[in-house]
């Protein structure tokens, strides 16, 4: 059994968020454990089979025919491979030095280990599905005082005094079997995913690992730098990934009420980010609930007709949200890039929802190996969809085509993209909201500024970059969330049923 112990040590290794946000110390208990290092084997199974036979003084391509079970053909295009390749000799009778180096070394792959570390939760005991090979220690600059102060950017002097919270230590059994396994499959899981949205620059090293093994009986304790911002969807906050591999730390969401019940002073921190008063004769659960009602009963009364789809209500609370956090004054930069992320948000469901809804006819579309963007304008003039201008079709058009077609079965792209697959939807249905709607009212080329501002927003651009730069202001945000929201209405009939 482990207790959670302050023993001051601190880890870091996502970045701070762009948009707003408070940092928070989690508890976490480490455990060390060692795990075969899993390699990218040189030779593939027939070429590994061919050389342990020819290194035993089998050379006859018979004979490795008759041993193995192969087709004499094979067996001499692996020997021609395995020439090519220099692992062995130009008559294939026996192994070169720098074969035999190859083959050692694919025979010693599997007693190689390497050392990682996993994360149980020191608050519910349960095992975090994140994985690293490294301890990212982080110094505090007061080392000598209870409340840690960093400094995280050496270069600008920029500081971060995380909220370090108070919490009643349990004892936590170390993680069995069935519980690591489902940990780890969780993490390769929310890496694959993040490899589709991101790709692997952008994403630390992926930890394989095919067994593992604890390899201490007591773990250690530290903390971890986690970021709170507003939240994006009908959440109030959002707990960022601390390993940023996906936006969000979900295994930690369900653990946050409980945390402001037992720490005021951290809702008091939270709730500037979502523009509320902090809580006076209400419990911190009674606020919460008050607050999300509001927001409820707000897409109730004046949105009642998106009620019918639950993933636009979600998106729509959050645009009123914003709405009335600006109107009360919260107008920091990055609220208002947050604004435009919001707005961008409830546009790519509207585009989700008109791609379900109305599905592409599949076997009609054009199958085709690289992007030809000329073809695609023809493709989306051809649909002779009132909204879309030669302006909106020449927007469109540089998106690839293959990727749109993908977009009919899992529509998760940026809003571009959802946009010309939302439109093959159009052919042969002549209720489609995209056939019927005018360019007066979609307006598609403010949705297209949108997207640009969006794309400014998430890659972090700035004057520094040589491009150009828009600068958010008050009235640009309350623009386009006007915008966006006259733009969701257009389809109210559909989403209602009515049509």
């Amino acid at each position: 059994m482990a207790k959670f112990v302050d023993t001051g040590v601190y880890l870091q290794y996502g970045d701070k968020p762009r948009d707003e946000a408070r940092a928070i110390l989690w508890p976490v208990l480490v455990h060390r454990i060692v795990y075969p290092e899993v390699q990218q084997p040189q030779m593939n199974l027939f070429q590994k089979a061919v050389m342990r036979l020819i290194r035993a003084q089998t050379h006859e391509a018979e004979a490795i025919a008759a041993l193995t079970g192969l087709h004499i053909n094979l067996v001499k295009l692996v020997q021609a491979q395995l020439v090519s390749q220099g692992w062995i000799n130009n008559k294939a009778t026996e192994l070169t030095k720098k074969g035999v180096a190859v083959i050692d070394e694919e025979s010693e792959q599997g007693e190689k280990l390497d050392i990682g570390y996993l994360f149980q939760d020191g608050f519910t005991g349960e095992l975090w599905p994140r994985i690293d090979n490294n301890l990212k220690i982080i110094e505090p600059s007061n080392s000598d005082e209870k409340f840690p102060h960093f400094i995280l950017n050496r270069g600008t002097g920029k500081s971060e005094q995380p909220f370090k919270p108070f919490f009643n230590p349990s004892n936590f059994a170390t993680p069995n079997n069935t519980v690591t396994l489902r940990a780890w499959q969780d993490y390769r899981r929310d890496y694959r995913a993040a490899q589709q949205l991101y790709g692997s620059d952008e994403l630390s090293k992926k930890v394989e690992l095919s067994s593992l093994l604890y390899q201490s009986k007591e773990p250690d304790c530290a903390w971890v730098l986690v970021w709170i911002t507003a939240s994006h969807n009908d959440k109030l906050w959002s707990i960022k990934d601390p390993f940023d591999i996906r936006d969000e730390a979900w295994w930690l969401t369900k653990s946050l009420p409980t945390l402001l019940e037992k720490n005021r002073d951290l809702t008091r921190r939270l709730s500037t980010l979502i523009g509320q008063s902090e809580p006076d004769n209400q419990t911190v659960t009674e606020w919460l609930t008050s607050l999300q009602e509001n927001a409820n009963l707000q897409v109730l009364l004046e949105y009642s007709w998106v009620q019918k789809d639950p993933d636009i209500t979600s998106a729509l609370a959050v645009i009123l949200k914003r709405q009335e956090m600006i109107k009360s004054g919260q107008k920091h930069s990055n609220d208002l890039e947050t604004s435009i992320t919001e707005c961008q948000k409830l546009l790519e469901v509207i585009m989700q929802w008109l791609i379900k809804t109305f599905p592409a006819a599949q076997g009609q579309l054009p199958q085709l190996n690289k992007n030809d963007v000329e073809l695609n304008k023809k493709m989306l003039a051809a649909l002779k969809l009132p909204a879309f201008t030669d302006d909106v079709i020449a927007a469109l058009s540089r998106q690839s085509l293959q990727a749109v077609i993908k977009l009919q079965n899992r529509p998760s792209s940026s809003l571009k993209g959802l946009v010309f697959a939302a439109a093959l939807g159009a052919v042969g249905n002549n209720s489609h909201p995209l056939k019927l709607l005018n360019s007066d009212q979609l307006r598609l080329d403010e949705l297209l500024s949108l997207a640009n501002l969006r794309n400014q927003t998430s890659h972090g651009s700035s004057r520094h970059t040589g491009r150009k730069y828009t600068e958010m202001t008050v009235e640009m945000a309350q623009h386009y969330i006007t915008y966006t929201l006259e733009f969701t209405e257009q389809f109210k009939e559909w989403i209602n049923g009515e049509v």
